[in-house]
């Protein structure tokens, strides 16, 4: 990938520290989704001063929390791009970090638990559980990964054999975003 195709879209993260970190900012104040690539984190670094920075997987999570306000939402589109893991590095406070209950899902919020420290967020069995009835999944595909803030999630994936897209909790995570205490997190 070249630095242009790799991209990363947030919303409401505030930053200092050069032009990127001013357009985040201006995006932030117009609760306007807004698009970084790789060339611009690297050309212009920034110092992230929000507090919080929730990470999630689909861009329709992101969609859903315009206007809503609250923690700023950073978005992988799937498997983290490089720009992704740029700027989410110069995240300065905590990171809750979460994916699809797939396998995939589990890997990305376990490497980013890793790299930065990130708190799982509604990534647990209990989550999984609800979410799981609330409607028809598809088949876990791939090879089983390993849940280690919560060992029992794997495990529980595995039995059931399904996954859960992370659209199914919309709900639940735009409340999360608006709220100002901490996330729903169980171990």
């Amino acid at each position: 990938m070249d630095d242009l195709a790799s991209q990363v879209l947030v919303l409401g993260l505030r930053a200092t520290g050069s032009p990127l970190a001013d357009w985040l900012s201006a995006a932030a104040d117009a609760a306007t989704p807004f698009r970084a690539t790789l060339h611009q984190l690297v050309t212009m670094p920034l110092q992230v001063t929000s507090p919080r920075v929730f990470v999630c997987e689909n861009p329709a999570v992101l969609r859903a929390a315009v206007g809503v306000g609250g923690a700023p939402l950073i978005c992988t589109e799937g498997m983290p791009s490089l720009a992704c893991h740029r700027l989410v590095a110069a995240c300065a406070g905590s990171v809750w970090w979460r994916g699809d209950f797939d396998w995939t899902g589990v890997r990305t919020t376990a490497d980013a638990q890793t790299r930065y420290g990130a708190t799982p967020w509604r990534m647990d069995v209990t989550t999984y559980q609800q979410t799981l009835g609330r409607g028809e999944s598809e088949a876990l595909k791939g090879s089983p990964a390993s849940s280690p803030w919560a060992p029992e999630l794997a495990a529980r994936m595995a039995a059931t054999g399904r996954a859960v897209m992370e659209e199914r909790l919309i709900g639940e995570l735009i409340e999360d975003l608006a709220g100002n205490e901490e996330p729903l997190y169980r171990a």
